[in-house]
């Protein structure tokens, strides 16, 4: 059993109208955490950067602002 596992699911991506800003688009993200058999679901924001990288806006007592959840499927 792990101690904490981390799944995501991403919803619709709203592109960023402005094409000289560094952020590419916006993303909600879910966040379902199972802490020792408890699930605890969350919905974020999230930036997608030019670069690719997607980082969670804000944060909450789970997942810290600027987490990168790029390679996370």
């Amino acid at each position: 059993m792990f101690m904490k596992k981390i799944e995501i699911k991403r919803f619709k991506e709203v592109l960023n109208p402005d094409v000289n800003d560094v952020i590419k688009s916006f993303q909600l993200v879910e966040f379902s955490i199972n802490f020792f058999g408890t699930i605890q679901k969350t919905t974020l924001d999230t930036k997608i950067l030019r670069t690719g990288q997607q980082l969670v806006i804000g944060g909450d007592g789970w997942i810290k602002d600027g987490f990168d959840i790029t390679h996370m499927i």
